[in-house]
């Protein structure tokens, strides 16, 4: 009896230093107390389904987690009301194949 195999390519391995991120807000100069929307696009592979992400914005040096729901394959959104002004760090955790990547960002609230 003969088996035969689908010939499917595998993915391309992702190389975390070919990977970069983006992270834009909505609306585009957040103000404080309103809800803002979150969006981390990644570029430099093409991330498999599995691929998950979280954002982490510090607050006062604690850490806030928003896991984040994938749009498409390299885009993901979380949502967060910012309750004061000022200019905030955001890390962005990429989880995908083996990797754990994070990339830091910066948020100007009004």
């Amino acid at each position: 009896m003969l088996l035969a195999a689908c010939s499917s390519t595998a993915p391309t391995p992702v190389d975390p230093a070919v990977l970069d991120a983006t992270l834009t807000t909505d609306p585009d100069n957040p103000i404080a107390g309103t809800k803002v929307r979150l969006k981390a696009a990644f570029t430099g592979a093409e991330l498999s389904n599995s691929s998950g992400m979280t954002f982490e914005i510090r607050v006062n040096e604690k850490p806030i987690l928003i896991e984040a729901i994938k749009e498409d394959n390299n885009t993901f959104e979380g949502g967060y009301t910012f309750v004061e002004s000022g200019t905030y760090e955001v890390y962005l955790h990429l989880y995908t194949e083996d990797i754990h990547l994070t990339k830091k960002k910066q948020v100007v609230v009004q």
